[in-house]
């Protein structure tokens, strides 16, 4: 599957990983595997803190971008690149949302796809979606923890920024 996306997609250049240029072959795919990350790692009214470092296709997507925005020898922590990996799960959410639906958004740009900014606004303005977010421990912090790993430090951007 890595190969033939690669083939069909990457090799098209950063700008084809965008969710709303995906043929939707491709998003549908993406979504699948966005979703199994997404149920892997985060448990809708559970909060867990054991997360994947996520599936291939989607750290391809991730490392494009990065590619990109950063140069091509940009490189992440393994914390790092899984919360870009979650951003770009949710961003796929977020397309397919968009196309099933007509609703309206501002569609990303390869500067701000892998930003949290996004996520958060989308949510704010969609209470659905940010209700989901809640569901699914993205947005709840129960308390400040010294030492918070990348996702609870991720729960609590979101949280300052929907609060």
């Amino acid at each position: 599957m890595l190969s033939r996306f690669s083939n069909e997609v990457l090799s098209r250049g950063a700008g084809a990983v965008l969710p709303q240029n995906l043929s939707t072959f491709w998003l549908e795919t993406l979504q699948k595997r966005a979703d199994d990350f997404l149920d892997s790692n985060f448990a809708v009214d559970y909060c867990s803190d054991a997360v994947d470092p996520g599936d291939p296709v989607l750290v391809a997507c991730v490392h494009e971008v990065l590619g990109y925005t950063h140069g091509p020898d940009a490189d992440l922590a393994t914390d790092a690149l899984a919360e870009r990996v979650t951003i770009y799960a949710l961003s796929i959410t977020m397309e397919t949302i968009r196309r099933e639906s007509d609703m309206e958004m501002t569609l990303p740009t390869l500067e701000n796809l892998l930003s949290i900014d996004r996520i958060i606004q989308f949510g704010k303005v969609n209470p659905d979606f940010g209700q989901f977010l809640a569901r699914a421990c993205i947005t709840p912090e129960p308390a400040v923890v010294s030492g918070r790993n990348w996702f609870q430090q991720l729960k609590q951007k979101i949280r300052n920024q929907l609060g």
